[in-house]
């Protein structure tokens, strides 16, 4: 499943983030994009393409403890 987020900014402002995972993410975050943008924000458009994690090492074996996804800059479609 894909990750995405639209930073939302207005004069040079960050106002914000939108983030979806959901399955229909991508036509969530298109559709939202185009009301800000309408309502003159501008809006950068990004794409999971990795994951940090925090792990733990202990006698159970390896767990997660925290984990955070890398977003880049891409093209909305």
């Amino acid at each position: 499943m894909n990750r995405y987020r639209l930073m939302v900014s207005r004069n040079n402002r960050l106002a914000g983030h939108f983030e979806s995972a959901t399955p229909w993410a991508l036509d969530a975050v298109q559709d939202i994009a185009r009301c800000l943008a309408d309502a003159g924000y501008d809006i950068e458009f990004q794409v999971a393409d990795g994951e940090r994690r925090l792990l733990e090492s202990g006698p159970e074996g390896v767990r997660v403890l925290h984990s955070e996804p890398i977003f880049k800059k891409a093209v909305l479609p």
